[in-house]
């Protein structure tokens, strides 16, 4: 059994203290390169010595959820799947870029991997307007618009049908009887036309996104909160562009939202960065451990543009322990890399 999984709940989901088999695969390099399916091979083969040794891992049900993977032509750059010989299921972490093939096997999973090689978020851009909406797709800064389905409610007019409250004239009809709303318009029907709305477009994508990825919103300030507000089930980031797309061609807001989200990245990380200066700040993994043991830990950082690669195999082991159990207790884990804002130290954690 396969399950989609991010990097914030994946250690609420593993057995704490038993190995963890991680493996990434690039899929597009897989598709085209010979080198690419013999990794994949080689790290089998790896995968399949290590059960011989630890029974309890089913290899053959493994290599199968594996190929039925790699057949499902999936919509990722990479992945990266985590893997437990005391379960049945595969956690599958969809990924935008995967440098190559690479095998880990630990008592953590290999998140280091992973967050030195993610140069950029990917995201959802939801274009809100008052009586319409819009999709892009962000991957590695190309914004690109999405193909909606033909019973997308893209319209309110249409999704609302006579049940609008806003509007000169609007009425229900129940057997054969009318009930009239009235002819004025009021801003407060007005609301609650646009609320209903806006939890129509909510049903729409939790039913038919990746909700693993997070949404940038765009719009006036005054929907962007109503949509905050009644939004449910959606992974909203804390980015957003409070600025009307009504008279936007698709390639304005493309351009506009693409630096936009880029500044703001760097704006968050800076502010995490500065924000450490205010309060206690710990580097020794042991008093780091102490303050996740007493559940003080606020926020670690992680500077991976300090990671070299030839670092101590220990010492790598217990980053990636650190950071598993911070994800664990709900603290901010941040990634710093050479382009941003750097602090001294390869990981810094602050206290409440």
């Amino acid at each position: 059994m396969t399950k989609l999984i991010t990097l914030k709940n994946l250690p609420k989901v593993l057995t704490p203290n038993e190995d963890v088999l991680t493996l990434s695969i690039n899929l597009n390099k897989l598709k085209y390169q010979q080198d690419e399916r013999l990794h994949l091979k080689s790290a089998l083969t790896e995968i399949k010595k290590y059960s011989m040794e630890h029974p309890e891992l089913n290899y053959k049900e493994l290599e199968r959820q594996v190929d039925n993977l790699i057949d499902q032509n999936l919509p990722y750059q990479g992945i990266t799947l985590f893997i437990q010989g005391n379960t049945l299921e595969l956690f599958v972490l969809p990924r935008t870029t995967v440098d190559e093939v690479k095998l880990t096997i630990s008592k953590s999973p290999d998140l280091l991997s992973i967050l030195r090689e993610q140069p950029n978020k990917m995201y959802y851009l939801l274009a809100l307007e008052g009586t319409s909406f819009r999709l892009f797709k962000i991957v590695d800064k190309t914004v690109a618009p999405v193909k909606l389905d033909a019973d997308a409610p893209t319209d309110l007019v249409e999704t609302l049908g006579s049940e609008r409250r806003g509007g000169e004239l609007n009425f229900i009809g129940q057997g054969g009887s009318t009930t009239f709303h009235g002819h004025n318009e009021t801003s407060k029907e007005k609301q609650i036309d646009l609320e209903r709305y806006y939890r129509e477009i909510n049903k729409y994508l939790v039913e038919t996104i990746d909700l693993t990825v997070p949404i940038v919103l765009m719009g006036l300030p005054k929907n962007l909160a109503l949509f905050k507000r009644i939004s449910e089930k959606l992974s909203l980031s804390e980015i957003q562009i409070s600025k009307s797309p009504t008279d936007l061609t698709n390639a304005q807001i493309e351009k506009t939202t693409s630096n936009e989200i880029s500044e703001q990245e760097v704006e968050i990380i800076t502010d995490d960065v500065a924000a450490i200066n205010n309060k206690r700040v710990l580097t020794d993994t042991a008093e780091i451990d102490q303050a996740i043991d007493t559940n003080q830990l606020n926020k670690l950082i992680v500077n991976v543009g300090n990671l070299s690669n030839s670092v101590d195999d220990h010492l790598y082991n217990d980053i990636n322990r650190i950071i598993s159990r911070a994800l664990k207790i709900n603290s901010q884990v941040v990634v710093l890399k050479q382009e941003e804002p750097q602090s001294p130290a390869l990981l810094e954690a602050t206290t409440y």
